[in-house]
């Protein structure tokens, strides 16, 4: 075994992908082009030198009344052929969804959407997200092998052995140290420091250290409508407008694994990239078959259409599933799966977060894709 090894990780999107920025695109900066079902993104300053006098004074009136005032001004200005081909910095596809809403928005909270991270080649997944759902997966391998439960006892983490299937006892309302010390303690790089009772985190001797992996290559965005299906109904009309990665997306992202810092104790255990893979099967694997009851018993079509090809997928053992982005849920990101019943986080959560339809009941699930591990020579 090498000190270094490198792998190639390919991701193939089975629904819809959005990671966020935290940043919200206004609404003075884009105009819809229903009849190419498309969004024209503006440079505003390059529109106003083109724009007369009197028209230019028209469009900042018009903005400055707030987000509802800025689209109606924009739509008319392109309806009349008024803005100019150097004011479009780029053009995205959207959904037939997202253009109703933005036509027929009622909500000035409706006409800002949620932009995808770019880089100057364009819009791209972290490799931070992806890192972060592989440590997920991880995480709940190492205690399901490990095979005792991980107790919350008192202000320390405690492991205990159990006859069951191993559980996390958390506390009911957990702050963030209590996460990253559990996450210190079932990775093996977090100790009790008795004598200042807390925990003493030493991040070099994090495992995760060992894993290297980049951003992904460049893909195109996709306008979409998010919204919350609810069994009742009851959040239908709770809704966000984002950039998404289409179904279908293929990325691809190099993986380094230094396998000799963990044996020659650089960090505090190993992550072989084989058992890893073994490790997201399982996890993520077990995630899908609990939101695919869901869809079955609500009749989440599109859904169950997302989760029969990902079991079909699974059928090669080299392929894995995982979820990425926002949207993927609390089973998916809070180790739910391993919380008693009785936990607040371990229940099954009654709403589910779908793209691409008016209607939440009809859309797709967020954040599902299969990758696969390819070794470079």
């Amino acid at each position: 075994m090498s000190f270094l090894e490198s792998y190639r990780l390919e991701l193939e999107l089975l629904s819809p992908v959005h990671v966020g920025t935290g940043e919200t695109f206004p609404a003075y900066a884009y105009v819809p082009d229903p009849s190419a079902r498309a969004v024209h993104i503006l440079d505003p300053s390059v529109l106003l030198l083109h724009l007369s006098p009197e028209r230019r004074r028209d469009f900042l009136a018009k903005v400055a009344e707030g987000p509802r005032g800025a689209q109606a001004v924009l739509q008319s200005l392109y309806r009349e052929g008024q803005i100019p081909r150097e004011a479009i910095r780029r053009s995205l596809p959207a959904s037939k969804a997202f253009l109703n809403t933005v036509l027929e928005a009622h909500q000035e909270a409706l006409l800002e959407f949620r932009p995808l991270p770019y880089s100057p080649l364009g819009a791209y997944l972290p490799g931070s997200s992806v890192k972060g759902a592989l440590r997920t997966a991880w995480l709940f391998w190492k205690l399901v092998q490990r095979g005792e439960d991980l107790i919350f006892d008192r202000g320390q983490w405690v492991f205990r052995k159990t006859r069951e299937e191993p559980r996390i006892r958390a506390p009911k309302d957990p702050k963030l140290e209590h996460n990253q010390d559990f996450e210190g303690v079932a990775l093996g790089y977090a100790h009790w420091d008795g004598e200042r009772r807390r925990y003493k985190r030493d991040l070099y001797r994090d495992p995760f250290r060992a894993v290297r992996l980049t951003d992904s290559d460049p893909g195109q965005g996709f306008l979409n409508r998010i919204g919350i299906h609810h069994p009742l109904g009851t959040m239908d009309g709770t809704v966000v407008l984002a950039e998404t990665f289409r179904m279908g997306s293929r990325f691809q992202f190099l993986f380094r694994y230094q396998g000799g810092l963990a044996r020659h104790q650089g960090v505090a255990g190993a992550i072989p990239p084989r058992e890893l893979v073994r490790a997201l099967r399982e996890y993520y694997g077990r995630v899908a078959e609990w939101e695919r009851s869901y869809a079955g018993e609500h009749g989440l079509a599109r859904a169950l259409e997302v989760y029969g090809e990902l079991e079909k997928r699974l059928k090669d053992p080299e392929v894995f599933p995982i979820r990425v982005g926002y949207g993927s849920g609390r089973l998916a990101l809070r180790l739910a799966l391993l919380l008693p019943e009785d936990h607040p986080e371990g229940q099954e959560p009654k709403t589910r977060k779908t793209a691409g339809a008016l209607q939440p009941k009809d859309g797709y699930p967020l954040g599902w894709a299969v990758g696969r591990l390819v070794t470079l020579a």
